[in-house]
């Protein structure tokens, strides 16, 4: 057995990882998303036995001036292939990053594949949800929501809101803004800069496999979803809304037309993704659509610890009210 990796993964790596999951963040389109969008080097992984692949890992290693962290792929990355030979391939792996001068790497498991917990990896717990759309016939996606949910949507319908997807690149623009706004309401980073939404529309979005759907009232934006679109699933990547519009409910009217359209489309699930287990009013907003919130791990290893601790205290410093602030003064 021999572990290489693809810079630029392609036809060979997509015909495996196609056997194992359909999800588009194991495709090497996705690779091209993180290298464009993040500015970080896509390695793919792979253990070969008698020439054919039988074990992968995605994977994209981004620089943070004197940090190297390999994230195996973004949101979702974790081992592919059969089983049997994850353990051997992981001990082989770890030469690998150790060679590579890798300070931290970090597995985050898919909610659409069965967990495997590395046994040297620290877990980091999360919650996703995901909502059936099997459950929903074309004629009855109305009668299954709760009462509240009703409403929420008749509110948005009232005030003349309407939902429609992204007709030009500079609407990118237009989405970023509403990002930028809702993480400083939050009072979380903006982890992803502009040109991770601008490699998003030339690379996905113009190939119809992402989309920016829009909640408008005249020629104003008060809500924004990105969806990315594996083969059946739609995964709700990345939200935005104005605070002065939040009272009429855009973002219900927006989740409401994906439904619709993702029954119309003939997808079994919508990926609501991951929240912070500590976040109850996230999770009961995603979960009274009926979806289901289930525990996900993030799986991470320091393979110096000094640095990995360095750059942790960073984190925690960035993710702070007085960090985010001092991040959104630089930005500007």
């Amino acid at each position: 057995m021999e572990v290489g990796f693809f810079e630029s993964p392609g036809k060979e790596w997509d015909e495996f990882a196609s056997r194992y999951t359909d999800l588009i963040f194991y495709q090497s389109i996705w690779s091209q998303v993180l290298k464009e969008g993040l500015g970080g080097q896509p390695l793919y992984f792979c253990l070969r036995e008698g020439g054919k692949i039988v074990a992968g890992l995605p994977g994209i290693v981004l620089r943070f001036k004197i940090f190297r962290i390999l994230y195996a792929s973004i949101p979702y990355g974790h081992l592919i292939g059969e089983k049997s030979y994850y353990s051997a391939f992981l001990e082989l792996l770890e030469k690998e990053f150790r060679k590579m001068g890798i300070d931290q790497v970090r597995l985050t498991e898919s909610p659409f594949s069965e967990s495997y917990p590395p046994e040297s990896f620290s877990p980091i717990p999360a919650k996703c949800t995901l909502l059936d759309l099997k459950r929903y016939g074309k004629e009855n996606i109305w009668e299954g929501y709760r009462s509240e949910v009703r409403r929420a949507i008749r509110k948005a319908q009232k005030h003349g809101f309407c939902v429609r997807g992204t007709t030009k690149r500079n609407e990118m623009e237009i989405f970023y803004q509403l990002y930028l706004s809702s993480m400083e309401r939050n009072r979380a980073i903006a982890k992803y800069p502009h040109r991770w939404f601008d490699a998003l529309y030339e690379i996905l979005i113009q190939q119809e496999k992402a989309d920016v759907l829009f909640a408008i009232k005249d020629d104003e934006y008060a809500a924004g979803v990105v969806l990315i679109y594996s083969n059946s699933s739609i995964h709700y990547l990345h939200n935005g809304s104005s605070e002065t519009y939040l009272e009429n409910r855009p973002n219900d009217l927006i989740i409401d037309y994906i439904i619709h359209r993702g029954v119309e489309e003939g997808k079994t699930t919508l990926d609501f993704m991951g929240s912070d287990p500590n976040d109850l009013s996230l999770l009961r907003f995603k979960e009274k659509w009926g979806s289901r919130s289930m525990d996900v791990h993030t799986y991470v290893k320091d393979y110096r610890p000094l640095r990995s601790k360095i750059w942790e205290l960073g984190k925690r410093f960035a993710a702070s009210s007085f960090g985010s602030k001092v991040i959104r003064w630089i930005r500007r």
